[in-house]
């Protein structure tokens, strides 16, 4: 959701100077990892990182050093000499130079595979050993064109602005007329905003493949299209929901709808449960639970968000919502809760949320993240106050890149 974890400066030694490289330097290496964007890595001598985008773990390969820092380099395929059997061709003409999608070149079944692993890692890493309840990652329907939010950087290509991309790897812009996992909506805006991008640096655009609604930022001076709007529609289920511009909304609506109905299929909901959906954003899990449960409360931080909750919720007579930090107003609630969803923001439950939780004790609580480094962390958080892991089910919310969502299912241990 909303707010992103701060990035971490290199603030250690120098350990690339000693090696005297080069730029266009060419050395052999063999990937034996992914780093926390997805990017294989090699080693030099051991100790050097190496990062090579399109790449996979186990390849052999020479490479081109493009760029050196003191803590790695990134280098370029120049020749793969020993190929993985999950490498497959990729069909994206910006593949490379755009990094958008980090995993294009990888058999999608082994992209699932993978994102089980990161989430399992990131839980051994805080000492929760719970492989046997891991369960498969969830494929998603769409592997392409899925997204219903895509944010473009706008530059100039010769005496034209164009949209495109910055490589989070060389810093280099690219320049892109369409994107092979932007819904199809968002693709069919980038040919409308060709040619109209004067005096622009950035452009959001949101685009539904479920209700053909939109959303273009900023406002543009022209007739040919609508822009500037406060908002647009989505679609989940048969629930509508308006979802302003500075607002979180979940980018693969398909996997939205399996999450749901895996949580209905374990039978996590019944009519006499009351409910709480903190970090609620517009409502919209919100909106998916209240059909089956007796009440349910919303806690949100983000006016605009609120009022499109409030929107979204008005064929609903059980849901009730709280504007304020989750952390300020948890203990508003005064009915004993049954189930606690938790969706934090990519940085996680902030500690004052876990205190409070200890104090409501809801039976159940499921906990939901895009972000398994921090889900790990609050699972172990949540462990530690008598919650016993009951589920972990990754989902591909995101197909051919390395970020997966995670659910995990908690029950309050009587022992």
């Amino acid at each position: 959701m909303g707010k992103r974890r701060k990035k971490n400066y290199y603030k250690g030694p120098d350990i690339t100077e000693k090696y005297n490289f080069f730029e266009n330097q060419k050395i052999i290496t063999k990937i034996s990892d992914y780093d926390d964007n997805g990017v294989g890595r090699g080693y030099y001598e051991d100790e050097v990182p190496i990062l090579v985008f399109n790449s996979i773990i186990g390849e052999k390969l020479e490479i081109e050093i493009t760029k050196i820092f003191p803590e790695k380099i990134i280098g370029r395929i120049s020749n793969i000499l020993i190929s993985s059997e999950k490498r497959i061709k990729s069909n994206c003409d910006f593949f490379g130079n755009c990094t958008g999608c980090q995993w294009l070149h990888i058999e999608y079944d082994h992209q699932l595979e993978l994102k089980k692993l990161i989430v399992k890692n990131n839980l051994e890493k805080n000492n929760l050993f719970v492989d046997e309840i891991i369960e498969k990652t969830i494929s998603s329907d769409r592997k392409f064109y899925y997204r219903n939010h895509g944010r473009f950087t706008v530059r100039k290509n010769k005496d034209l602005e164009e949209l495109g991309f910055v490589n989070f790897l060389s810093r280099k812009w690219t320049s892109v007329d369409h994107c092979k996992i932007m819904s199809q909506n968002i693709n069919d805006k980038l040919k409308l905003l060709k040619n109209t991008l004067s005096g622009k640096t950035q452009v959001s655009i949101r685009g539904s493949d479920s209700s053909t609604s939109f959303l273009i930022q900023p406002k543009f001076e022209t007739d040919l299209f609508e822009s500037g709007q406060k908002y647009y529609q989505e679609k989940i289920f048969d629930n509508y929901y308006q979802v302003a511009s500075p607002s979180f909304f979940q980018v693969n609506i398909s996997q939205v709808e399996k999450i749901f109905n895996y949580l209905l299929d374990q039978a996590i909901f019944s009519e006499n449960q009351i409910v709480i959906d903190a970090y609620c954003g517009v409502g919209t899990f919100t909106c998916l639970i209240a059909p089956y449960v007796k009440k349910i409360y919303g806690i949100e931080e983000s006016a605009s968000a609120i009022i499109d909750a409030n929107i979204n919720s008005n064929k609903f007579n059980n849901i009730y919502y709280i504007q304020g930090k989750t952390e300020d107003v948890l203990l508003d609630v005064v009915d004993e809760i049954d189930i606690l969803l938790l969706d934090p923001p990519r940085i996680g439950c902030d500690d004052l949320v876990i205190q409070k939780i200890n104090k409501i004790n809801p039976r159940k609580i499921l906990l939901i993240s895009c972000s398994p480094e921090n889900f790990a962390i609050d699972m172990s958080k949540l462990s530690s106050i008598g919650y016993k892991i009951q589920k972990i089910i990754p989902f591909d919310m995101f197909p051919q890149t390395h970020h997966v969502e995670v659910v995990g299912i908690l029950e309050l241990s009587h022992e």
